[in-house]
């Protein structure tokens, strides 16, 4: 009896160890937050044209992950007005749409940095100041079918503008009464003797209570061709209403096609958003021009969103976007479409913040 009360003792000491040890460690990453996004749909997608018509099924239905993701970020006061900061982001498939069996399916906005009165400099992987300017007139996140990025920031020979650069620098100026500025340098970490793959990405923004007005540059080195820089320019505004906003894009390309030439391609999206109570609705119309002068190279895009917020964190939603390409042109979301096709994708989903 006295050996199992001596051992019911020490076990009481070693559990009442075991819990103290770990409090200041607690203490220290109390300004760690845990957050994430849960964004999960059905939807029915159609193409009318698919490049091997035997094998390719030109509807499907299925259930989309559309980029939900956890992370953790926090900060400690360093004294004198400065901080650290840090932040790692993932994605995850909470659908396992591929059988995979891996939740986790890339490394999304991730750094570490400092943040002070000159403003915020980091280094990681993280949205190019080109393409986060784009947001304040987006209705979805980038990664689903429904989302204006189809064809904005999309040129007609495939090179896609809007990226998170990885191996990038970014500084972040502080906000100089409405006037922001942010700058983004990527490195290329498999230089080669021929190929130097860096990226600058710029963005200013101007806001108050009425206006948001935004401008966004970038420049990537030998993306295309050899020694010469691929680049792209957008201008954006939004007009705020009391219970919305409405906004217009214009986007110019220009692609280093060879030493010699540069194909170029104007682009335009027109967006809207009203608030109704907990409704809110959306939707926005973006054409794509020819790309090169080339004849029928152009596409449009029409998006329409209705969502019912039941909280701050949980929104019902529903969302049916189409996508007309001209015959010379292969824009969408449509796995196996062919050049011309007509892509439409009806969706109804859930989106839970935490």
């Amino acid at each position: 009896m006295q050996n199992k009360s001596q051992a019911l003792r020490k076990l009481a000491v070693a559990l009442t160890a075991a819990i103290a040890i770990p409090l200041p460690a607690l203490a220290d990453t109390a300004n760690i937050t845990f957050y994430g996004k849960i964004n999960v749909d059905v939807e029915s997608v159609k193409s009318d044209k698919v490049t091997t018509p035997v094998t390719t099924a030109t509807s499907i239905n299925r259930v989309q992950s559309n980029v939900s993701r956890f992370g953790f970020k926090g900060s400690e006061d360093l004294g004198d007005g400065l901080q650290a900061i840090f932040q790692f982001e993932a994605q995850i498939d909470s659908v396992n749409d591929k059988n995979a069996n891996t939740p986790y399916t890339g490394i999304r906005n991730s750094q570490i940095g400092l943040k002070g009165s000159f403003g915020t400099v980091f280094g990681g992987a993280w949205d190019s100041p080109y393409k986060a300017v784009h947001n304040k007139t987006e209705l979805f996140d980038n990664g689903s079918v429904f989302t204006a990025t189809q064809l904005v920031g999309k040129s007609g020979n495939g090179k896609n503008f809007n990226t998170r650069q990885n191996n990038a620098i970014q500084y972040w100026s502080p906000d100089f009464k409405g006037f922001s500025f942010k700058g983004s340098y990527g490195l290329d970490s498999a230089k080669t003797a021929a190929d130097n793959k860096t990226a600058l990405s710029l963005s200013g923004a101007y806001e108050n209570d009425m206006l948001h007005a935004g401008l966004g540059y970038e420049r990537r080195l030998d993306q295309t061709t050899r020694t010469k820089h691929d680049s792209a320019i957008r201008l954006l505004g939004a007009y705020k209403l009391p219970d919305g906003q409405v906004g217009v894009m214009l986007e110019r390309l220009s692609i280093a096609d060879t030493i010699t030439t540069t194909a170029n391609q104007n682009n335009i999206e027109l967006s809207a958003t009203y608030k109704l109570g907990k409704k809110n609705l959306g939707a926005f119309l973006v054409k794509n021009g020819n790309y090169n002068n080339v004849t029928n190279s152009g596409a449009r895009q029409l998006t329409l969103r209705y969502g019912y917020s039941y909280s701050k964190r949980s929104e019902l939603y529903a969302a049916y976007t189409s996508i007309s390409n001209d015959t010379a042109a292969n824009y969408g979301f449509y796995a196996g479409s062919a050049a011309g096709s007509s892509q439409t994708a009806l969706g109804l989903g859930i989106i839970h913040s935490f």
